[in-house]
């Protein structure tokens, strides 16, 4: 690896690391009413927030946190020297991102498609705000479609679905904020 390439993930890590914030929840914030009353309207927030990087998500195993002081053990003088290995895949996961009321004779006969597209138009990808040539490739693992109430005057049932998004930060070429619109379809399948 070159001098520059180590210099260039170094100076991308540190910048993850020191523009770091607490741990907080995801945050999703629903426009008009969070459990929809028609049969097949779909309820997905208008705005989702992930939660920044924390330290612990990207420092490897052998590097301890104690007190908000990171330290870690080298084993030789050519350890002491060498790049930092910082973890580079990123995981988040939004259990319920969509809720819908459907017939209870289709529960089980749901399926939910995902498309992710940044904010410079690219697929399967958030882009920088500052640069948005820089991309964050993002694989997009749907999660199970629960039932979560039944009503038995309209013989209805309102069931939620969610979306794991695998990031993987090591061909990021920017640091700071990253924008996409994830869209979903749910329909039955076939």
């Amino acid at each position: 690896m070159s001098p520059d390439k180590i210099i260039k993930f170094w100076l991308v890590g540190a910048t993850f690391l020191m523009l770091t914030q607490p741990d907080v929840k995801a945050q999703t914030a629903f426009l008009g009413n969070t459990n929809p009353t028609e049969i097949n309207q779909l309820s997905v927030p208008q705005t989702l927030v992930i939660p920044p990087i924390t330290q612990t998500e990207i420092l490897p195993a052998n590097v301890r946190t104690a007190g908000g002081s990171v330290s870690e053990t080298v084993s030789s003088e050519r350890d002491l020297f060498s790049p930092p290995q910082f973890s580079a895949n990123l995981i988040r996961e939004f259990p319920t991102f969509w809720k819908m009321r459907v017939p209870i004779e289709q529960v089980g006969l749901l399926r939910a498609k995902y498309e992710l597209r940044g904010a410079n138009g690219s697929g399967d990808a958030v882009s920088n705000l500052q640069n948005p040539s820089s991309k964050l490739p993002v694989t997009i693992e749907p999660l199970p479609i629960r039932e979560i109430s039944r009503d038995q005057n309209s013989n209805t049932a309102l069931v939620e679905g969610g979306v794991r998004l695998k990031m993987d930060l090591s061909s990021t070429q920017s640091a700071g904020a990253y924008l996409g619109e994830l869209t979903v379809t749910v329909d039955l399948a076939n």
